[in-house]
């Protein structure tokens, strides 16, 4: 057994330096830097509860075009364990990740994929890893010695239907221990796939020049390949994917702290942060808004940031965020997906004291007046045609909106595309929203009527119970220079007065 101060000391040697630490009853929750003053460098997170049990190793993110996997694997890391160790790795290859391509920028072509630089099974057992990535991951298994290492991944399409694309798969070599818990963990996540020709399956020979099979091969470990599908389905429902079968491996381990379900994509032990953001990701959503929010909503000091979808939403996971975010697509197709259970839950946290901000469908979802509304905001629209256009249009600011978002009297463009045009719902049972900014032109095709849109409110706060809502009717987390205006607002809704 190697003493952990010197464990420590061979992370230098390989690139990885101990950065973080703190202690939160008898567990141990560590930050290290992984390929530290490479453009690799990329944290490591390690949860240590001091009580006997397995070392786990999980690593996501090697191809940069399977983003769910590091979602994933970022919201799993945060899970509290009853005993052994976990380690993760959420973003292993970084510079993939920041371009969305499978291969690494930069890279020679025989580096390009991360995942096909370890060792072969024809290499000698002490072949080395190729590339300054893969070099860092081994030493990092090397000294870890992991009882288990999970590699999470994402194939193109869906193997039942598709033999080319291991999509929707587990990829394990044979043992008696693994079958137990790869066929566990296929009934789990299976449960939620109705459509049995889209089902996951198990397949046994991990690619060879990968991390999970020169982990077996030349590190006698036990490994898997968890393999979700990118085919039409968002990221929020792939991250989940991955926590069901995670959350199934490391239950059958019996290594979960009790009460954490698969749900959960909120920030437990570990994160220090402020103020934790849900922004929903799943059925309605549309545009570039969500991919917008979650590059800018970091630029907030002491944010943690997490997609959420209507499963996670259902299962009431909004109880680990602060403030929730809807963006642009459909509100009605939103209330849907959410259903009856999720739009109680929305409300629910809501009144309990959480934040909620829209932005054109978003805010259509919030207003009263539709069958499918959440009716948190004292609005209406003042038409029932909607589809008013797409178009850069005039806003400015009132006294309000110049004190909370942004101090800037002149009007200014904005991008339009179909969003609210309200006014007052007059509901008794809530309070009058205020206005933050008013449209000083408008855009009116497909038949919508004229004049309607001038003067009209563009931003709005409200309360409703114990928590607050700001609503955009149009873009500016897709205008450029505009998404500080975004910010504000959950800076606002973030803030206890």
């Amino acid at each position: 057994m190697i003493h952990r101060a010197r464990l420590l000391l061979a992370f230098v040697a390989v690139l990885l330096v101990a950065t973080t630490s703190s202690a939160r009853d008898a567990t141990m929750w560590e930050t290290l830097t992984l390929a530290e003053g490479t453009r690799f460098e990329t944290p490591v997170h390690i949860q240590e509860t001091g009580r006997a049990g397995p070392t786990v190793v999980i690593v996501s993110g090697l191809h940069g075009d399977e983003p769910a996997s590091a979602y994933a694997a970022e919201q799993i890391r945060h899970w509290p364990l009853r005993r052994g160790r976990v380690v993760v790795v959420p973003r292993g290859n970084v510079p993939a990740l920041k371009a969305g391509k499978r291969l690494t920028p930069g890279a020679s072509k025989a580096l390009a994929n991360a995942n096909r630089n370890f060792p072969r099974t024809t290499e000698a057992k002490k072949a080395p890893a190729r590339g300054e990535l893969a070099q860092a991951l081994w030493a990092l298994l090397q000294q870890e010695r992991p009882d288990w290492v999970l590699d999470l991944h994402e194939g193109v399409d869906v193997h039942k239907r598709n033999a080319n694309s291991v999509g929707r798969t587990i990829i394990a070599g044979r043992d008696a221990k693994t079958d137990a818990v790869v066929t566990r963990m296929l009934v789990a996540v299976n449960a939620t796939v109705s459509n049995e020709a889209l089902q996951f399956e198990r397949l046994t020979r991990p690619v060879d020049g990968g991390l999970a099979r020169a982990a077996a091969h030349h590190l006698d470990m036990r490994t898997m390949i968890v393999e979700t599908s990118k085919k039409g389905l968002a990221i929020s429902t792939r991250a989940r994917e991955h926590r069901i079968l995670a959350h199934r491996f490391l239950d059958e381990l019996d290594m979960l702290a009790p009460g954490i379900e698969p749900a959960e994509v909120g920030f437990r032990d570990g994160v220090e942060a402020d103020t934790l953001i849900g922004v929903y990701d799943g059925g309605g959503v549309g545009g570039s808004g969500v991919r917008n929010l979650l590059r800018q909503l970091p630029e907030l000091d002491d944010v943690a940031v997490a997609r959420i979808g209507p499963t996670e939403i259902k299962a009431g996971a909004l109880t680990g965020f602060d403030v929730v975010i809807f963006s642009g697509g459909m509100g009605g197709s939103q209330s849907r997906w959410l259903g009856e259970t999720g739009r109680v839950n929305v409300k629910r946290f809501v009144d309990q004291g959480g934040g909620y901000v829209g932005i054109c469908a978003g805010s259509y979802l919030a207003c009263r007046g539709f069958s499918w509304g959440l009716g948190i905001l004292d609005a209406r629209t003042r038409s029932p045609k909607w589809k008013r256009g797409k178009a850069t249009v005039q806003m400015q600011l009132t006294e309000a909106g110049r004190n909370t978002l942004v101090d800037r009297d002149e009007p200014f463009g904005v991008l339009y595309a179909n969003g609210p045009i309200i006014e007052p719902a007059h509901d008794e049972d809530l309070p009058d929203f205020e206005t933050l900014a008013v449209f000083r032109t408008e855009v009116a095709r497909n038949g919508t009527p004229k004049g309607l849109m001038v003067d009209t409110p563009a931003v709005v706060r409200g309360r409703f119970g114990e928590g607050r809502v700001v609503c955009f009717s149009p873009h500016p987390e897709q205008t450029k220079g505009l998404h500080d205006l975004v910010l504000r607002a959950v800076a606002w809704l973030a803030t206890e007065e």
